[in-house]
């Protein structure tokens, strides 16, 4: 059972100067489209310094090695153990900055075949928007992973 999906992006600055959110989505190669397609957002947070910087290497980084981890390898394995590597060299990165740290909140949904299977760390949330007669229901379905301040 094939489907089609619509890729769309649009990010609105907060009160801060600079948008540091950054967002991408991809496919599987077309010899192995069963293996469907990774979308993935993250919020650089901006009292680090680098928060941008952070938002696109963590989200380039998922994207670009989602697929090339083995087909037989379940997704929460993969999403887990790319999150951590991207998590490890952000840390050792920080360690060696004199100034301001890179840090981002990141979200990922990959969908194959009839399964979707989402990551999550930090406050981007994820939601489930369905049409409920002539208006939407929206769910959420992340948790926010952060710290009241």
């Amino acid at each position: 059972m094939s489907f089609e999906v619509d890729i769309g992006y649009a990010s609105q600055r907060g009160p801060r100067a600079v948008n540091e959110d950054f967002g991408g989505a991809v496919r599987a190669p077309a010899h192995e489209g069963s293996r469907g397609l990774i979308a993935a957002l993250a919020d650089g947070v901006s009292a680090g310094g680098a928060g941008l910087e952070a938002a696109q290497t963590t989200v380039m980084s998922l994207l670009a090695d989602f697929f090339a981890a083995p087909a037989t390898w379940e997704t929460t394995v993969v999403l887990d153990r790319l999150i951590g590597a991207q998590n490890a060299w952000l840390a050792h990165h920080n360690r060696r900055r004199s100034q301001g740290a890179a840090l981002t909140t990141l979200t990922a949904l990959a969908l194959q075949g009839q399964t979707w299977t989402l990551a999550h760390v930090g406050d981007t949330r994820a939601w489930l928007l369905r049409p409920a007669g002539q208006a939407h229901e929206m769910s959420l379905l992340s948790q926010d992973h952060a710290f009241d301040h």
